[in-house]
């Protein structure tokens, strides 16, 4: 299972590695694979995993999270 995430607010490979850090910190997922120019992330999980919880990951390592699909 994976999902896309699209966020605002990435400028340079050091916002990739702390939007990684962030989303492999959430319990449940597999790898983070972030596409700077896309300005997504997209994220395999282990087991479902609530789109707040990802969400909250990306905010808090100071990044807008424009929408989950």
């Amino acid at each position: 299972m994976s999902k896309k995430i699209f966020i605002e607010g990435m400028s340079c490979g050091h916002c990739v590695m702390h939007v990684e850090e962030a989303l492999k910190g959430v319990c449940g997922v597999k790898s983070v694979k972030v596409d700077l120019a896309g300005k997504n992330a997209v994220v395999e999980l282990a087991h479902p995993v609530d789109d707040a919880k990802l969400k909250a990951a990306v905010e808090d390592a100071g990044y807008d999270v424009v929408s989950i699909q």
